[in-house]
């Protein structure tokens, strides 16, 4: 192999690599996993790791799933915070799935967090 040879393919490779690590990664939440909260929250907040949009956000108890409002004109960002209706003491699921605006690639999660009674 010659050094231009190295060289592309290295180049490839690194770019490669960016590319693949340049999807929307859920950094955190608000309420966090796992939490345990004394008080439902009034909103649910989602920190990515570049701007995106929800596409789906699902919020589920015991099998039922709490209807949630998602604003479809919002601007892509890197933290979303959704409104949610008054939530009764349980164990809550989020699923979610996001769209990055850079690339398009579509992530998604889940998490749960407790509201106690």
């Amino acid at each position: 192999m010659n050094k231009f040879t190295v060289l592309v393919a290295a180049l490839a490779v690194t770019l490669w690599s960016a590319a693949a690590l340049a999807h929307a990664r859920l950094q955190s939440s608000t309420p966090a996993s796992n939490a345990q909260l004394a008080h439902a929250p009034a909103t649910l907040e989602l920190n990515f790791s570049e701007e995106a949009k929800l596409a789906v956000l699902k919020l589920t108890t015991a099998g039922t799933q709490i209807p949630v409002t998602l604003d479809r004109g919002v601007q892509a960002s890197k933290k979303i915070v959704v409104t949610l209706p008054a939530l009764q003491p349980g164990t809550y699921e989020v699923q979610w799935s996001a769209i990055a605006k850079d690339d398009g690639h579509v992530t998604k999660g889940m998490f749960s967090f407790v509201v106690q009674g």
